[in-house]
């Protein structure tokens, strides 16, 4: 692709706490940028990205929805994620392809649970940052509020690039602090702004916000600190060009405002992403052994990620790919790095949530399907045209830690259930599945809703009744103190003929989240390839599955430091085994622990119920580590409860405060499980 028409593509995430208002947000984008001509609501389950009829029902996001849409001379590709901490797969993989984000905040509630939570993930992958005050007409919203919150949460400069405008209580509009015109009227008049312009203390207030943002400019940029230091102002183009490098530093945040369900601000919103989020080419967030140039160009070989992966019989299987250099066409060959295995594009596909458009090709930058036939894929994949060798950075998803069994009515369903278990767990990398040992199969996921969608799911789009038992955790071992074993193994097969192998492990504990960690590089040289392998098949099996009847370990170092070795008596067999031997021995020695998953929770609540509210979490081993107090009489409390502790929790806080309090919970850390309390005799 050349540079220039590089530079006219923004890639854009949406990211935000649940019921933020992020679809509702992407539905006027859409009918702003005339995708649509009459925008759906998400209470009656018409939005363009919720297409799933779970997310219909529930008016929730389930599964990210990418969208592609025009807006003046520049092409969005925009996706709109799932705000529900059970579906952190579909903002994870999503940022991952992402030039820029989004972040919407409630203009009530300002920076929730899950606010941190994603905002923690999109500065991993350092990507800049605008703010989208949404609800700004609600009872109760605090613009600047929320403008403090997210200076004291995520401890970057939040720059406020309007002033919103109240009369009587109304939400009238916002005048920008830029060029001191209207941003936008909420109102068919502007006699509003003639009426600001008259109040001297509003211009006062006006003018503090403007001096406050050349002064952020000013530590940011060095061109605006010139014109500072001589008490000179720039002209809005400097301003402009000087807060683009700043954002795409990550040095701010700047901030807008609107309401997103009366289409207020949304057309603001659209100007400061074209104008203030980067290009393709400014990130192209290669790692590892291979660079590719800093502005793609058609030239260079195709080179492509996959983040997404649909197979709907009603629309046909499309992997959705980021396109990190070349171009692609219907008909070109390329390969799957990861298994080796070369695919023909059958078509191009310009995405727009459930809904698909066959282009003429695609190039370097931009967001695409691609219809490669029923080839197996995943997300994280690495497609390359021949000739180029690259493995692009993958994406990294939490651990499950919760599962449930599932079995069909009826026996004959049985491969129907398996089949349906492998799609959706291929298309959801935070979806397990394994045989349960009585004709159905154990899943696990990231919550109990996460499971309960995915029953769902698969009664209404395979036609399968399933039945499943209680959720439980999903504990894991750690070890409490060091060990070393010497272990070897001999087994007489005849008279003068044995199989032997010995190994040496050392086992030493890690710190909380350092999962399972093996160091074997003695074995490269002591050891022919086949028994090297059978070595870490048996170590990786007992990771895995902990001793007979226990847990997963983790935090956990194994060593190898050494094996014996006799060419004449030693098989894989044999070196499986001992291996094997030599785990559960120095495990025992060690001294197991189980570990629990503790959650995040954080619960909004009316003040004359925090007690009671509290006073529950205390019961359920909970630790309150933060208490506020929110606008309109609400608090936040925040808490570290363990996940055990949880199940049914929605429904016993609804009867503990009428049904006036509200949370959301994410995965936090594993902690020492207590030894349950041994009834007196």
């Amino acid at each position: 692709m050349k540079a220039s028409a590089c530079r006219t593509i923004r890639n854009i995430g949406i990211i935000a706490h649940i019921d933020a208002g992020k679809t509702t947000l992407t539905e006027r984008i859409l009918l702003e940028t005339g995708c649509i001509s009459v925008s759906g609501e998400v209470h009656e389950g018409t939005t363009t990205s919720d297409y799933l009829q779970p997310e219909r029902e529930r008016g929730i996001s389930i599964l990210s929805a990418a969208v592609s849409c025009p807006w003046k001379e520049q092409r969005i590709n925009l996706i709109d994620t799932p705000g529900h901490v059970d579906f952190t797969a579909e903002v994870e993989r999503s940022l991952r392809v992402m030039d820029g984000v989004v972040t919407v905040f409630c203009a009530v509630h300002g920076v929730q649970a899950q606010s941190e939570t994603v905002w923690r993930r999109a500065r991993r992958y350092a990507l800049p940052t605008l703010a989208f005050v949404n609800k700004m007409d609600r009872e109760g919203a605090n613009f600047n509020a929320v403008i403090i919150r997210i200076r004291d949460r995520f401890g970057l400069p939040a720059l406020p690039l309007q002033k919103p405008i109240y009369r009587e209580g109304r939400f009238m509009g916002a005048v920008d602090l830029l060029a001191g015109e209207p941003a936008f009227s909420a109102v068919d008049s502007l006699d509003w702004f003639r009426d600001w312009q008259q109040d001297p203390d509003e211009i006062l207030e006006f003018e503090a916000a403007s001096e406050y943002l050349l002064e952020c400019l000013a530590e940011a940029d060095d061109e605006i600190l010139r014109f500072y230091l001589n008490n000179e102002k720039p002209d809005t183009g400097l301003l402009q060009a000087a807060l683009r490098r700043a954002v795409c530093k990550g040095a701010l945040i700047p901030v807008l405002c609107g309401s997103a369900l009366h289409d207020q601000g949304v057309t603001t919103l659209l100007d400061a992403i074209a104008a203030y989020l980067p290009e393709p080419s400014w990130n192209p967030q290669l790692k590892g052994s291979f660079c590719l140039p800093a502005v793609p160009d058609q030239q260079t070989p195709l080179c492509a990620l996959v983040f997404n992966v649909s197979r709907e019989d009603w629309q046909g299987s499309w992997v959705a790919v980021r396109l990190y250099s070349g171009k692609v066409t219907p008909g070109l060959k390329i390969r799957n790095m990861r298994n080796g295995q070369t695919v023909t594009v059958q078509r191009v596909l310009r995405l727009r949530a459930a809904e698909t458009e066959e282009i003429e090709n695609a190039s370097a930058g931009d967001i695409v399907g691609l219809d490669i036939g029923s080839f197996e894929c995943c997300t994280g994949d690495t497609f390359c045209e021949n000739g180029l060798d690259c493995v692009l950075e993958s994406m990294s998803f939490p651990e499950p830690v919760v599962f449930m069994n599932f079995v069909v009515s009826r026996s004959e369903d049985q491969i129907l259930l398996q089949e349906a278990l492998q799609k959706m767990c291929g298309e959801d990398p935070t979806l397990h599945m394994r045989p349960n040992g009585s004709g159905g199969w154990t899943v696990a996921g990231m919550g109990e809703l996460h499971l309960e969608i995915l029953q769902e799911r698969i009664r209404l789009e395979f036609g399968l009744q399933t039945r499943t038992g209680r959720p439980q955790v999903s504990f894991k071992s750690t070890i409490t103190g060091n060990a070393e074993v010497d272990k070897i193994f001999v087994k007489q097969l005849a008279p003068g003929i044995s199989r032997k192998a010995g190994i040496r492990l050392e086992l030493a504990p890690l710190p909380r989240g350092s999962g399972a960690q093996l160091e074997m590089s003695v074995l490269k040289e002591r050891l022919p390839e086949d028994c090297r392998v059978a070595v870490l098949q048996a170590i990786e099996e007992v990771v895995d599955s902990g001793v007979p009847g226990g847990h997963p370990l983790t935090d956990i170092r194994i060593t190898v430091r050494g094996v014996s070795y006799d060419a004449s008596e030693t098989s894989e067999l044999a070196f499986l085994t001992v291996a094997r031997q030599a785990m559960f021995e120095a495990l025992e020695q060690a001294g197991l622990a189980e570990l629990e998953p503790v959650m995040r929770l954080e619960v909004s609540t009316p003040q004359d119920h925090v007690g009671i509210v509290i006073a529950d979490l205390t019961a359920r081993r909970g630790r309150v580590t933060e208490l506020d107090s929110l606008a309109l009489g609400e608090s936040r409390i925040v808490a570290l409860v363990p996940l055990v502790e949880m199940f049914g929790y929605a429904s016993d806080l609804r009867s503990l405060t009428g049904g006036r309090a509200d949370f959301a919970a994410e995965p936090s850390c594993y902690e020492f499980r207590p030894a349950p309390a041994k009834l007196n005799q």
